[in-house]
């Protein structure tokens, strides 16, 4: 068999041993800054959710509060 025979795990991890640092550089954990930074949006990301969710909520009731209503009369 061929020593040169592309693994699947050649494609992986390259192995030039020129940008290895940049790539481990690029996937490795975040820094603690990076983890800060990540978790403020998604607070941030949450707290605009659950607004939406609780608009759409008050919509729905609201709308739901008319049709009964025209229906009554």
């Amino acid at each position: 068999m061929d020593e040169e025979a592309n693994n699947p795990d050649d494609e992986v991890v390259p192995g030039t041993g020129v940008n290895d640092h940049a790539w481990e550089r690029e996937h490795r954990h975040p820094t603690p800054e990076q983890a800060r930074s990540i978790g403020y949006r998604r607070r941030d990301a949450e707290a605009k959710l659950e607004q939406h969710q609780q608009e759409a909520r008050e919509k729905a009731a609201h709308a739901e509060e008319e049709g009964t209503a025209d229906t009554k009369d």
